[in-house]
C-alpha cells in the first residue's frame, strides 16, 4: 500500500543530504531503503495490474449424440471452465472471465456442435379454522378460503419451493415438510439461512387447525407436503443454472406444484426448456411478476406455462409495488401477508412472492381432492374463476377466488401462452370485467419482500 507520510519522509530526508552534500553512496542507500520498505511512489501505483475480473457464466446446449470426450472438446476450443452440468437438457455451464464473456459467448454460438448458447442470468430474491392468528389473515377470506376449508382431501400433493431453503423446525411447519435438495450445496434444504423461502412456504401450506392450536393457517390446508430446493443464496439471489437444475429435480421427485417466488426481466431458452419439460410431467408452475412496478415481461413468471402472478391490495387494486403486463396470468392478495419466518417467529410480508404463494397453495389444495385433475385442468378452474380486479393488464384472468374454482367441475385444458418472446400473455378465459384503474394506494408501512 502507498503510504503518503513515509514517502513524504524520505523525501525530505533525501532533501536534508542533498544539502549537506551526501555521497552518492548515501543517496543510493536512501533509494535502496525506499525499496526495501515497499513504498511506491504514485506513477509507479498506477502501473500495478488490477484485480481479476469477477467470473460470470454461460448455460450452453450440445448437440445431441456427441461423446463425452466430443463435450469436452467443444469446450475446450470455445474457452471458458465446465463446472455443473444438466444431462437431461443436455446443458453444460461454462465459467468464463466478464472481460471475455462477449468473445466466448460468440465462439460457442458459431460453433456447429452448440445448440444454444446464453448468459448465466440471476433471479432475485419474490368454518375458520383453530390457528390464533387467523383473525390477521385478510387476505383468506378475501379469496373465499373460508367457504372451502373443512372440505376433506382424497389425495396427498407436494409443492416443491424453489427458493432459500425452508427452516423445518418451525413449529406450524414442521410434518409439513418432505427432505428436498439445495443445488448450492447438495443438502436437504431444511434450513433457509434468509427467511425467504420460509415466509413463502408458511402461505402455502402451514400447519392448519392444529392441536394444540398454533400460528396461522396456510392455503394449502390438508395433505399438502413442502418441499424445498434450494436454489437462491442466503442473499435471496441464484442464478438460471440452478434454476433449471432445481425445476428438473423437482419434476424428477414427483413436485406437483412448483413454486418460483423470484424474477428477472431477461429470458432465458434453457428455463423455458426446462419448464416445458416439468409441464410434460403434469407440474403446475407458479411465480411471480416482480415487485418493481413496472409494465414490463418478467421471467420465469412470463415463461409459456407459467402461472405468472401480480399483487393486489386490500382494496382489490393492483399493488403500488407489483409488476404488471402481458407476464400476469393471475393476480392474488399481496400486502400485509402474515406468515412463518425464522426463530420460530411470524411477520408480515409485502410483495409478489406472497401473491404467488397464494395461488401455489391454492392449486395445490384443489388437486387434493381430485387426484385425477391434471395441471391444465387446475390452470383453467383457478382462470375461469377469478374476481375482476384493476384491469386486465394489471391482474390477467382476474385475481383468484378459491371457492369458485373449487366449486368448478369443467375440464377444459389450458396453458398459460407466456409474455415476449415466447407468447402475447393469456390466454383470457373468464368472464372478466375491466374495473377502472384510477385509484389512491396508501404508501405500505412494512418491507417489499
Amino acid at each position: 500500500m502507498y503510504d503518503v507520510s513515509k514517502a513524504h519522509a524520505l523525501r525530505s530526508g533525501s532533501a536534508i543530504a542533498n544539502s549537506a552534500t551526501c555521497t552518492l553512496a548515501r543517496l543510493l542507500a536512501i533509494v535502496a531503503a525506499i525499496f526495501t520498505l515497499g513504498l511506491l511512489l504514485p506513477s509507479t501505483l498506477s502501473a500495478q495490474p488490477a484485480d481479476p475480473p469477477l467470473p460470470s457464466s454461460l448455460i450452453v446446449k450440445l448437440a445431441s449424440g456427441l461423446s463425452a470426450d466430443e463435450q469436452a472438446a467443444v469446450i475446450d476450443r470455445n474457452g471458458g471452465i465446465e463446472v455443473s452440468a444438466i444431462p437431461a437438457l443436455r446443458l453444460h455451464v461454462v465459467e468464463v472471465p466478464t472481460d471475455q464473456l462477449d468473445q466466448i459467448l460468440a465462439n460457442y454460438r458459431a460453433d456447429p456442435q452448440v445448440v444454444r448458447a446464453e448468459v448465466n442470468n440471476t433471479r432475485k430474491a419474490t368454518a375458520i379454522p383453530s390457528d390464533p392468528l387467523y383473525s390477521n389473515q385478510w387476505a383468506l377470506p378475501r379469496i373465499n378460503w373460508d367457504l372451502v376449508f373443512g372440505n376433506a382431501p382424497t389425495a396427498s400433493v407436494i409443492v416443491a419451493v424453489l427458493d432459500t431453503g425452508i427452516d423445518a423446525t418451525h413449529p406450524d411447519l414442521s410434518g409439513n415438510i418432505l427432505p428436498g435438495t439445495s443445488i448450492l450445496d447438495g443438502s436437504d434444504g431444511l434450513t433457509d439461512p434468509s427467511g425467504h423461502g420460509t415466509r413463502v412456504a408458511g402461505i402455502v401450506a402451514a400447519r392448519t387447525d392444529t392441536q394444540p392450536p398454533e400460528g396461522i393457517a396456510g392455503v394449502a390446508y390438508a395433505d399438502v407436503r413442502l418441499m424445498p430446493v434450494t436454489v437462491l443464496d442466503a442473499n435471496g439471489l441464484g442464478q438460471d443454472s440452478d434454476v433449471i437444475a432445481g425445476v428438473i429435480w423437482a419434476a424428477d421427485h414427483d413436485a406437483d406444484v412448483i413454486l418460483m417466488a423470484f424474477s428477472n426481466p431477461d429470458y432465458s431458452e434453457s428455463l423455458q426448456e426446462a419448464i416445458d419439460y416439468a409441464w410434460s410431467k403434469d407440474v403446475i408452475l407458479v411465480a411471480a411478476v416482480g415487485n418493481d412496478g413496472v409494465n414490463a415481461p418478467s421471467f420465469p413468471a412470463g415463461d409459456r406455462g407459467v402461472i405468472g402472478v401480480s399483487a393486489t391490495d386490500e382494496n382489490d387494486q393492483l399493488a403500488s409495488f407489483s409488476n404488471y403486463g402481458p407476464s400476469v396470468f393471475l393476480a392474488a392478495p399481496g400486502t400485509d401477508i402474515l406468515t412463518t419466518d425464522l426463530f420460530s417467529a411470524y411477520s408480515m410480508t409485502t410483495g409478489t412472492s406472497s401473491s404467488a404463494a397464494i395461488v401455489a397453495g391454492a392449486a395445490a389444495q384443489l388437486m387434493t381432492f381430485d387426484p385425477m385433475l391434471t395441471n391444465g385442468i387446475v390452470v383453467g378452474r383457478l382462470a375461469r374463476n377469478a374476481d375482476p380486479a384493476g384491469t386486465q393488464d394489471q391482474t390477467g384472468n382476474g385475481r383468484i377466488n378459491f371457492a369458485r374454482a373449487f366449486a368448478d367441475t369443467g375440464t377444459d385444458f389450458l396453458q398459460p401462452a407466456g409474455s415476449p418472446p415466447v407468447g402475447g400473455g393469456g390466454p383470457f378465459v373468464g368472464p372478466y370485467r375491466a374495473a377502472t384503474s384510477n385509484f389512491n394506494v396508501t404508501p405500505l408501512s412494512t418491507s417489499v419482500t
